[in-house]
């Protein structure tokens, strides 16, 4: 799918109704699937920092 159409290489001056209802609809997807899972997303990255950081510790103690 394109949601831009550029024709000859050339960006059009305004984007076609098709063309904005496509990005419209892109953003409004974006946006709900971070509001549905970004804080799920943010636990697990940390939760993974955490563990990483955690076993970095225990090797820097291991070698000393």
């Amino acid at each position: 799918m394109f949601i831009l159409e550029y024709k000859d290489g050339i960006k059009p001056k305004e984007l076609s109704p098709k063309a904005k209802a496509n990005m419209e609809r892109c953003a409004n997807f974006l946006a709900e699937t971070i509001e549905k899972y970004g804080r799920e997303v943010l636990e697990e990255i940390e939760e993974e920092e955490r563990q990483k950081s955690n076993e970095d510790q225990k090797i820097n103690h291991d070698m000393e």
